[in-house]
């Protein structure tokens, strides 16, 4: 037999104090690392969108000879495995 998940000592009190402790105390240093490789992904976002607007949608590999792009290809594997999920599913 498993523990139970509250202890039946503990009231609603303690129960809400310990579910809204980590959004009232100051964040740890794994937030900080965690925002940081966040911050570095929205910055690599950011910089290939602004690379395909100037540049425009040839670094995506569409060019005149080729007509699937990353993008395109990407949309139907996606579309795929959508199809995919829904035959297993029924």
């Amino acid at each position: 037999m498993r523990e139970p998940l509250v202890s039946p000592h503990k009231t609603y009190t303690d129960v809400t104090a310990d579910v809204c402790l980590p959004c009232e105390t100051f964040p740890m240093r794994r937030w900080y690392i965690a925002m940081a490789f966040s911050l570095t992904g929205l910055g690599i976002f950011v910089y290939t969108i602004f690379m395909m607007v100037s540049k425009g949608i040839g670094v995506l590999g569409l060019n005149h000879p080729v007509g699937w792009a990353i993008d395109i290809t990407n949309f139907v594997f996606w579309i795929g495995i959508g199809h995919a999920g829904t035959l297993i599913s029924a």
